[in-house]
């Protein structure tokens, strides 16, 4: 009978979510905020239909590693040639302003090192999800302010490698400092194998075509990403590293079309319960509780990384225009940093309560963006405007 509830619950849940991103669609506006909504709504701080988060968590951890594939797969090295120095300028700034910014407040309220490095990194990420849906509903996305935004996103997103690597080495409050040599080999290897792709893509091309497929493609391509993903996981590393860089090779492989067209119907399934899973998480009575300090937080930390991105784009030589679009564009804190707080969590980097902190902002910034996006645009315009007048 307990079993015969829970996937009730899980079918009520996932059909839920289904319509909520449908309605959000509607309205134009990214379907992962409809499935945030949702699983905020019926779990267990509003209507209560979901008590039970362990299968939901279960799941969510797949459409992580699903997630990281994906994102491996679609790393293009050839689009991100061309704005390579702008986004890693970008990305590596976000970073070191994020972890001085950590640092200052730790040193303010007697931080231990992995919860400034696990804070710093989270604020510094942008979600790829919200920020594409943005550009595509402005039809930007192939143009020179979506490829600058995508070449950033492409950047943060091999950044999360090296920052899942540092926060599993934390035991507690401390870093284990002999886990060092293992994140520098691992970030070697990952980085002669993007060399290698880059400049040999067929050799992989042909160990690819050894694997059997024939009416199995999405089978084999999950078998792909959970191997190597194992291997990681019992070399002691993380096992989205390992599904990162299965990714990684498939997608610069003749396969690449092959494996995607038929892996992205389960990605989007698992990303609507990885989604759903952050709205479970987000405490009703702990964001009301301490909204004021939840609120003030997310507002410092989207204004500042709007401003650091627009200062330095306009610095690059983006037009203002294009500099504002992007900076408010990736405003946010992304869906990456749910994954290294789970990761601080289970480390004991953060305590619950510092967890309930980042998920409610994380949530809240995911939510906010289209608004944050259209009120920083209509600012930029009514300054141009009183520019003109000016002028006139």
């Amino acid at each position: 009978m307990e079993d015969h509830s829970a996937l009730t619950q899980l079918a009520l849940l996932l059909a839920a979510a289904f319509l909520g991103g449908a309605l959000l669609q509607r309205l134009r506006q990214p379907v992962l905020v409809g499935y945030i909504l949702v699983g905020f709504v019926l779990g267990p701080s509003v209507l209560g239909v979901v008590h039970d988060q362990e299968q939901i968590k279960t799941l969510a951890g797949l459409g992580i590693l699903i997630l990281l594939f994906i994102v491996g797969m679609e790393l293009d090295l050839k689009k991100f040639a061309p704005v390579y120095k702008a986004a890693i300028i970008v990305t590596l700034s976000q970073i070191v302003i994020g972890v001085g910014a950590m640092f200052a407040l730790g040193l303010l309220f007697d931080w231990s090192l992995a919860r400034i490095l696990l804070l710093g990194f989270a604020v510094s990420l942008s979600s790829t999800a919200v920020a594409i849906k943005l550009l595509q509903d402005m039809r930007e996305l192939n143009t020179t302010l979506g490829r600058a935004a995508i070449g950033i996103l492409i950047a943060q997103d091999i950044a999360v490698i090296p920052m899942l690597l540092i926060i599993g080495a934390m035991s507690g409050d401390s870093f284990n400092i002999l886990q060092i040599p293992k994140i520098i080999l691992a970030l070697g290897f990952m980085a002669g194998l993007i060399v290698i792709l880059n400049r040999k893509p067929e050799w992989f091309s042909k160990l690819v075509d050894f694997v059997p497929q024939e009416n199995q493609t999405a089978v084999t391509a999950m078998a792909i990403c959970f191997s190597a993903a194992a291997l990681a996981g019992l070399a002691g590393l993380s096992a989205a590293y390992g599904a990162f860089l299965a990714g990684l090779v498939i997608g610069n492989t003749t396969k690449r079309s092959t494996y995607e067209e038929n892996i992205l119907p389960i990605f989007e399934v698992l990303m609507m319960v990885f989604f759903l899973s952050i709205g479970l998480l987000i405490d009703l009575d702990f964001l009301i509780e301490k909204f004021t300090q939840v609120f003030s937080l997310l507002i410092i930390a989207m204004t500042l990384k709007t401003i650091i991105n627009i200062t330095i784009l306009k610095w690059l030589g983006f037009s203002r225009r294009n500099s504002f679009v992007i900076g408010a564009a990736l405003g946010q804190v992304g869906e990456f940093s749910f994954i290294l707080a789970a990761l601080g969590l289970a480390s004991g980097a953060i305590m619950p309560d510092g967890y309930k902190y980042v998920v409610s902002i994380i949530a809240l910034s995911l939510v906010i963006t289209p608004v944050w996006l259209y009120a920083v645009r209509r600012m930029n315009l009514l300054r141009r405007r009183r520019t003109r007048k000016k002028v006139i």
